[in-house]
């Protein structure tokens, strides 16, 4: 003992913190030569002094009992598992591995009936042996218990290997009509056995044998994302392809529920887990907006890796025949389309990848264009506690904004500006019927002007040529701030072209139902002479235009306008601990944004969750007082469904 204190003082030269190792019988303690008496905790105290920060003994066994072996070759016990201990097995949550989690690794894992190891000593801190291992996932895994669950996950990989290459694939139209649907059905089944599993120990993960099952298990997913008409599926038959983008086709399926378009991410990049979580941020990010303008998402399925959604019979943007004589049309259709992004942008989504062929157009009775946003693939999504963020270039290069190319990691490549530039880009298609050019600001900017100085009044044209500069810089902090401004302008241009259609007088019996129609379009109200109310296109508020007074002006009369809004049903506002909080958060806000409107006030309403009211005072019956009420309404919209 005597000169292992040496050799331990020594060591106090060059060391913090001086650890001794006894691979040895009778290892817990020693027996004194002078009296043959046991050595006891005080013998060590006085023999052994304290050097630096600490001096700890790992010992083997217990007083009484002998070093085992074990193993093919042989080798001592202690030994092998304090190795496998070192080399990974002991690692602990942050990728270190600490002394003490050595002993107890070692302690945990040798058997009770061969031998217990002992420690000793005093630990100043943590003493950390290796660091940069792969963290440990959970708690650790028993070796007799990690061993039944990789045989329980062989079993069913040997299962499903045998299924898939039974009668079942013997000829294509049996693959189409049992066989794939089989499969899938139980390779589901399999899939969320494994993924239990990894939820209930995780640190299985970590486990060579469990990697190598899981693998497989993804090339079996990867046989099934092969899908053809014709083609049974748990959802039901497949009937065509109805698109195709960077992370998956689009299949409409006809099942017992009805119609439903399902979307199956490409089976080549299952391996890839960003592109995968990134198709599963899309699914959920289009689960979390509920909007009638927004694609509404069912089911997300594990075989074949897809999800299942409304089927909406229109073309998309770029396949759709679009009458552009129609100018009122599609201005129209923008607008809506903004207003979307807005409602998303609302709830802490950002959609990072608009495009023509991420807008689905249907026709409503009336004629008028109806667009559905959807893919969400590369959604940016905030929560109150946390942020999930795709990284990485987002978006077709011909849309996406400067810095989703070359800054995807910054702040600015996840901002509500980003959306705002694809938008303005989206108008340029939309405007001349090509995409624009990438990194071309001047080509594009003298593009667009050419088109857009055919419209029918310059006034418009002007509205819209400053808008697609304003919001296409590249610079992010040059661009229009929001998209609501975005659709200030589109509403600014519909007034002037309806002005130079000669629809510039409003019968005043007909306002507030005007003002309805502006921002939701044909059969979006009901209406009487002096009111007109609808639910806001996410459905979270019911909205009253009200006329309450007329005075006479100097060039005609002149109306107060009283904009009513209300919640439906209860409202839960993040980020604040009581309602009371969130309403007067909202209120300030709304208030912040109506500054820019000296017309217009702010009073408070009793009714329900929330209510409050918009007065609007010397609107002239026509054009101009119509695009002023509908650009307060569309901001007041935004300030209080922003929560």
């Amino acid at each position: 003992m005597a000169h292992l204190a040496q050799i331990m003082e020594s060591s106090q030269q060059a060391y913090r913190h001086v650890i001794v190792i006894l691979d040895c019988c009778h290892s817990g303690a020693a027996f004194n030569w002078v009296n043959t008496r046991p050595i006891s905790a005080s013998d060590i105290d006085r023999g052994v002094l304290s050097v630096n920060e600490s001096r700890c003994v790992l010992a083997a066994c217990r007083p009484e009992q002998l070093a085992q072996e074990s193993g093919e070759p042989v080798r001592g016990a202690f030994t092998e598992t304090m190795i496998d201990g070192m080399l990974d097995s002991a690692v602990d949550h942050e990728g270190k591995i600490t002394l003490l989690s050595l002993y107890d690794y070692v302690a945990r894992t040798l058997p009770e009936d061969m031998q217990t190891p002992v420690f000793k000593g005093d630990v100043a801190g943590t003493v950390v042996l290796g660091t940069g291992f792969e963290p440990r996932r959970g708690a650790p895994i028993p070796e007799s218990e990690s061993g039944k669950i990789l045989a329980k996950g062989t079993a069913f990989v040997d299962e499903y290997y045998n299924l898939q290459h039974s009668e079942l694939f013997s000829d294509r139209q049996h693959r189409l009509s049992v066989g794939a649907d089989r499969c899938a059905r139980e390779l589901a089944a399999k899939i969320e056995w494994f993924r239990e599993t990894e939820g209930q120990l995780p640190d299985i993960k970590r486990n060579s044998n469990w990697t190598s099952l899981t693998s497989r298990i993804e090339d079996f997913r990867l046989n099934l994302t092969m899908i053809e008409p014709g083609q049974v599926t748990p959802v039901g038959t497949v009937e065509k392809l109805i698109g195709q983008g960077g992370y998956g086709k689009v299949w409409k399926v006809v099942g017992e529920a009805g119609t439903v378009a399902m979307k199956v991410f490409h089976g080549d990049q299952l391996q890839d887990q960003m592109r995968v979580q990134r198709f599963r941020n899309g699914y959920n990010g289009m689960r979390k907006l509920d909007h009638p303008r927004i694609v509404k998402v069912h089911e997300l399925l594990a075989a074949p890796y897809a999800f299942t959604m409304d089927y909406i019979d229109g073309d998309n943007l770029r396949s759709l025949y679009l009458d552009r004589e129609d100018q009122i049309a599609v201005l129209r259709m923008l607008s809506q389309i903004a207003e979307t992004i807005q409602h998303a942008h609302s709830q802490g989504v950002k959609h990072r990848d608009i495009k023509p062929e991420n807008i689905i157009v249907t026709m409503n009775d009336s004629g008028e264009y109806v667009p559905f946003l959807t893919d969400f693939d590369l959604a940016y999504l905030e929560t109150n506690r946390t942020i999930t963020t795709n990284l990485g270039v987002g978006g077709v290069i011909n849309y996406a904004a400067p810095e989703q190319l070359y800054k995807p990691s910054a702040l600015a490549a996840r901002a509500e500006t980003v959306d705002v530039f694809a938008l303005g880009q989206l108008m340029y298609f939309v405007v001349t019927g090509e995409d624009p050019v990438a990194q071309s600001e001047t080509r594009n900017a003298q593009k667009f002007r050419r088109s857009v100085s055919e419209w029918i009044d310059e006034r418009a044209a002007q509205q819209l040529m400053e808008l697609y500069t304003e919001s296409t810089k590249s610079e992010p902090g040059e661009r229009l701030e929001s998209v609501n401004a975005f659709t200030m302008y589109l509403a600014r241009a519909e007034t002037y072209i309806q002005e130079a259609t000669g629809n510039d007088s409003i019968a005043e019996n007909r306002f507030c139902a005007r003002v309805a129609h502006s921002y939701g379009g044909v059969n979006s109200f009901k209406e009487t002479e002096s009111t007109a109310n609808f639910m806001t296109l996410s459905g979270q508020l019911e909205v009253v235009v009200r006329k309450v007074g007329v005075q006479p002006g100097k060039s005609g009369d002149l109306a107060t306008i009283e904009l009513e809004f209300s919640t439906v049903g209860s409202m839960t506002i993040p980020h604040f601990k009581s309602g009371a909080t969130g309403r007067n958060a909202i209120n300030e806000r709304l208030t912040r944004s109506l500054k820019p409107f000296p017309n217009a006030t702010r009073r408070p309403g009793t009714k329900g969750t929330y209510q409050v009211y918009v007065v609007i005072k010397e609107v002239g019956f026509n054009t101009k007082g119509l695009a002023q009420v509908s650009e307060i309404l569309r901001t007041s919209i935004g300030a209080i469904e922003q929560w």
